[in-house]
């Protein structure tokens, strides 16, 4: 849960509230990870709510996004359905326009971490530090080894790299790939990129020791290549 977001909904004053959608409003925030994005399902939402139609919720949630509360993205399935969506909510943190939010509100991305300082006269990035990060983040993603949500994972990535090294990531990120390598583990189980990112666990792999593997075959490594321990040392 992310205090930060769920004070910015109590706090949160927009355009036809009533009481039931500004319910549904610090609902969602309290799902809200430290990336203020939440996926909880039109149906759990509903029955926290007291609504019997979850129709009414997806209505409720798609005026939430016009009104720029918050970014709606889809989320699918390995085998192509549909999912849950994924929230990110894009709340002020005051208000002081009552009919609420008629101002575009930055997006996630552009929005610094608590607690990290911006540097002097950096208010927005220039094209080449866009440029910089997109090119980084494509080395990066070209590595990890379970590929799903690549915009959600950047958006992350951009936020997460704030904090840490861009080159400390990558080396973290060896070091995990040899340790599910040496366990075997199979890709299911492996987290999404954007919640490996956003949940820091990089940071298990501080101290990490990279570690000898047995060769595997072709039919071993469907997903994943054989690992080159030396690029790693």
């Amino acid at each position: 849960m992310s205090i930060e977001c769920l004070n910015k909904a109590l706090k949160t004053e927009f355009k036809n509230q009533t009481p039931t959608k500004r319910l549904i409003l610090i609902l969602l925030a309290n799902y809200c990870d430290d990336a203020n994005s939440c996926y909880p399902s039109y149906s759990h939402i509903a029955k926290l709510a007291g609504l019997k139609d979850p129709k009414h919720i997806a209505r409720i949630i798609k005026e939430f996004e016009e009104l720029g509360l918050l970014q709606i993205q889809k989320r699918y399935k390995e085998d192509g359905g549909n999912t849950s969506n994924r929230y990110i909510l894009t709340l002020k943190s005051e208000n002081k326009d009552p009919m609420g939010l008629q101002t575009p509100t930055p997006s996630i991305s552009e929005t610094p971490t608590s607690g990290v300082s911006t540097p002097p006269n950096t208010k927005e990035e220039t094209k080449d530090d866009t440029k910089d990060i997109n090119d980084e983040f494509k080395k990066f993603w070209s590595e990890y080894p379970r590929k799903e949500n690549k915009a959600l994972a950047l958006i992350k990535y951009k936020i997460i790299t704030r904090k840490f090294k861009t080159e400390d990531i990558l080396t973290y990120l060896h070091r995990f790939l040899n340790d599910i390598e040496v366990k075997g583990t199979e890709k299911k189980y492996i987290p999404h990129c954007s919640t490996w990112l956003a949940q820091k666990r990089f940071l298990d792999y501080e101290d990490y020791e990279i570690q000898k593997v047995k060769a595997k075959s072709v039919s071993d490594t469907n997903w994943y290549d054989d690992l080159e321990l030396d690029k790693y040392a």
